[in-house]
């Protein structure tokens, strides 16, 4: 095994234990839920990018960039260096829950998936006004390692409105679907797809 398989199972690993005791009795049903009794915090998304992007960076990974702009598709070819990275991390950065003022604000559930061999860990959100709604983190039940991130968004206002499905499977795939529209503007309809080559 790999230094890098080592260090990401450890890294894995750690988030589980830390992101188990935050769901605490809250999502049972028993009694109220109150954050300042709580231990942990809820999945990381910043961290697990932070760590997964320092484990792989300098590696000589090509993209191969889908977009399709209200069914306008493009292909183009990217390496690590000409990729924007500044978008991806604020687009996933945005969904991140782990600040302590979102305990008690998600239902939360582990279940195993025997079609496709994964546990999952599945957040949702009790207020409709928050922005991430769910959020999926697939791992391997033996290993722990992460499988896939999946999250969807969405944001009103009274004259905009903007949903987002996420997904990262990690060194394969980066996806980003986002649709919007206002009262004064068309709807767009965004989707983008970096396939690591």
């Amino acid at each position: 095994m790999s230094i890098n398989k080592i260090f990401g199972t450890i890294l894995v690993t750690g988030f589980i234990s830390v992101l188990l005791p935050a769901c605490g009795k809250k999502d049972s049903g028993e009694g109220t839920c109150d954050p300042a009794k709580l231990k942990g915090t809820y999945y990381s998304i910043r961290q697990f990018a932070r760590d997964h992007y320092g484990m792989y960076k300098g590696t000589p990974y090509g993209f191969k960039k889908i977009t399709v702009l209200n069914n306008k598709k493009d292909t183009v070819y990217e390496n690590i260096y000409t990729i924007d990275w500044p978008m991806i991390f604020k687009t996933f950065f945005e969904t991140d829950i782990s600040d302590k003022k979102f305990l008690c604000h998600y239902n939360f559930s582990m279940f195993d998936d025997d079609v496709s061999s994964t546990r999952n860990y599945y957040y949702e959100a009790k207020d409709p006004g928050l922005y991430t709604r769910k959020l999926i983190i697939s791992t391997n039940p033996t290993t722990e390692k992460v499988e896939s991130i999946y999250i969807e968004t969405e944001k009103k206002t009274t004259f905009t409105f903007q949903s987002q499905k996420l997904l990262y499977i990690p060194l394969k795939v980066i996806q980003i679907q986002r649709y919007e529209k206002s009262f004064m503007q068309s709807p767009k309809d965004l989707y983008l797809e970096y396939d690591f080559m």
